[in-house]
Formats: C-alpha cells, structure tokens, sequence
C-alpha cells in the first residue's frame, strides 16, 4: 500500500502551486515530512520540486517524477494552483492524501488529513 500526501508551496497572495506524491507520505521515520525537512529545506529547494509536477516518490535528495522520470504527459502531471488553503486541503482530499505538506513562511508545515 502507498501513503499518499500533496506537497505544496505558498505563492503571492495566498495561493497555492501543488502536486502529488504516491509512496510515503507520511510524516515520521523516512517518509516525505522528514524527507522535505532534511533535504528541500528552502524556498529554492521547494519551488525545484513542486516544479518537477506529480512524483512517485521522494527518497532523499532523489525525487522520481512521473513527467520527468517516467513520461508521463505533463498535463496530467503538472502542478495544480488552488486559490485558498481550503481548496488546497480539498484537492489533498480529492487525490486520497494522507498528509499535506505547505512550505510557507520559510518553513515546510505539515497537516494531517
């Protein structure tokens, strides 16, 4: 079974750019939560994978995008923008997230779904 989550980065006038990740979402051991804190810690680094689109998984520094690494068809792969939080953590809901992950104010946050 996967665990899956959205990671997410704040942008202008609180809305947010999204996407997907299948495997290991969640957020303790070597999931995704620990995964962003230790290795995507920055805006540089956040805004670099969110832009990758969807992602099969993310292991350490090394991120398997289903666009880049899989060719999958970018537009069905690509970051989603959502205008509020709350159309942020309905899309989490909709796509079946376990986690959420926001990177906003420098650091990245985390929600349970």
């Amino acid at each position: 079974m996967s665990t899956r989550c959205l990671i997410a980065i704040e942008l202008e006038g609180k809305t947010f750019l999204s996407v997907y990740c299948h495997y290991d979402g969640y957020d303790y051991d070597q999931g995704v939560g620990p995964t962003l804190r230790t290795y995507h810690n920055s805006e540089e680094q956040a805004r670099w994978l969110v832009g990758l689109g969807d992602l099969a998984y993310l292991e350490a520094a090394k991120a398997c995008a289903y666009h880049r690494d899989r060719g999958k068809d970018w537009e069905k792969t690509r970051p989603v923008i959502s205008n509020s939080k709350n159309d942020l953590i309905s899309l989490a809901k909709t796509n079946w997230a376990s986690y959420l992950y926001i990177f906003e104010d420098g650091s990245w946050q985390s929600l349970k779904i």
